[in-house]
């Protein structure tokens, strides 16, 4: 009878043991129940609240894609989908963009250029009369077709993490390696290729000189058709040349010719503006002489002109009346010769005389006397 009484007594402390840990798991059964409906409550939040809203920045354009696939392309104002991993919203910049390649030889050591280059170190570009010229360019453009440019620059090959394109030349793919692929490392490449066509067919002269506008807009043209043939989604606004310029082991020489091209350019230009000049003044002069004969010669034409209608005139009278006018005409000519003599020295003849007095050595005629002064004794 103790014996049981012992028995029932340690299964009645088992027993307890056990509803102590059945308790305590219990708990945390309800305790994780509690977290897990708290996670899928904040998981339905995030799918119906601001998890798949977004608005579109000025200057900015969203590519929505529903598993992989595009579903559409937002320029402007606010939208609401659901968000990842159902659909992704790739934003893409489409505002100005700037880009610079240049084509120049390492530094060595002190900042110089290195005397000689080294392939796959140094970069340069060689002329069509084989000559090697350094350059630097300036590339601006823009993202006109954002699902273009989606779609052939930036998948698969490019990369897009959490939603975020993933910077260019500096990216980290999915398995995390590195690596230099995408837009800017293509519109790099094709530039770099237009250079080297447009330059292998031109000469170093036309280059440096007076063909370097020329070469730039050669280049631009190449470089639009190129990406335009692409269909990348991408348009070129400008591209720049900021500078171009010969080897250091041959700058010396280069100079000396751009020296004498100056020097040579500057004579011309004076040849050309005295050139210039002395046409203008002989000009002048040529106009001032036409002026002057035309003058003249008018004025004889007029002055003859006058003469022949007073003639004319005169001829006419004296057909009609012969002895009367010629009379007339010499009474008038005495008349004109008395008028220019002086009172003291005229003298008229009567018709008919036969004598004339004339007065020889008059005594010359004493000066007015100046007013208020008193004659001398």
């Amino acid at each position: 009878m103790e014996e049981n009484k012992s028995v029932i007594t340690n299964e009645f402390d088992r027993s307890g043991r056990y509803d102590a840990g059945l308790k305590s798991l219990a708990k945390s059964l309800r305790v994780a129940f509690l977290l897990l409906l708290i996670g899928i409550i904040a998981t339905l939040i995030y799918f119906v609240s601001g998890a798949g809203y977004f608005s579109v920045e000025p200057q900015q354009a969203v590519i929505v894609t529903r598993f992989g696939k595009i579903v559409g392309t937002y320029t402007t104002g606010g939208h609401w989908f659901l968000p990842y991993p159902v659909n992704q919203f790739i934003r893409i910049q489409t505002s100005q963009q700037l880009l610079e390649i240049d084509f120049a030889a390492a530094p060595a050591q002190g900042g110089d250029a290195a005397p000689s280059f080294e392939p796959g170190r140094d970069q340069y570009v060689i002329t069509g009369d084989a000559n090697i010229v350094h350059s630097a360019w300036t590339i601006t453009y823009r993202v006109d077709d954002p699902e273009n440019y989606y779609l052939n620059l930036l998948t698969p090959e490019f990369p897009v993490v959490n939603g975020k394109v993933m910077p260019d030349d500096e990216f980290v793919d999915l398995d995390g390696m590195t690596g230099t692929r995408g837009p800017v490392t293509f519109l790099r490449n094709l530039f770099r290729r237009s250079v080297i066509t447009v330059t292998a067919e031109a000469k170093v002269d036309d280059i440096l000189y007076e063909g370097q506008v020329n070469y730039s807009e050669n280049v631009r043209r190449e470089f639009v058709r190129l990406v335009n043939q692409s269909n990348c989604g991408i348009v070129i606004e400008s591209v720049a040349l900021n500078r171009i310029y010969p080897p250091a082991s041959t700058k010396t020489a280069f100079e000396e010719v751009t020296s004498a091209a100056n020097t040579s350019s500057s004579e011309l230009s004076n040849a050309k503006a005295y050139k210039v000049e002395q046409e203008n003044e002989a000009k002048a002069v040529a106009a001032a002489l036409k002026g002057n004969a035309a003058a003249y010669k008018e004025s004889v034409e007029n002055q003859l002109k006058a003469q022949s209608e007073y003639f004319n005139k005169i001829y006419a009278q004296h057909r009609q009346y012969p002895g009367t006018l010629t009379m007339a005409l010499y009474t008038e000519m005495l008349q004109q010769a008395a008028e220019n003599m002086s009172s003291g020295d005229k003298f008229m003849l009567a018709p008919g005389s036969k004598s004339l007095w004339l007065k020889l050595n008059p005594e010359p005629k004493k000066a007015a006397a100046a007013p208020g002064a008193k004659e001398g004794n």
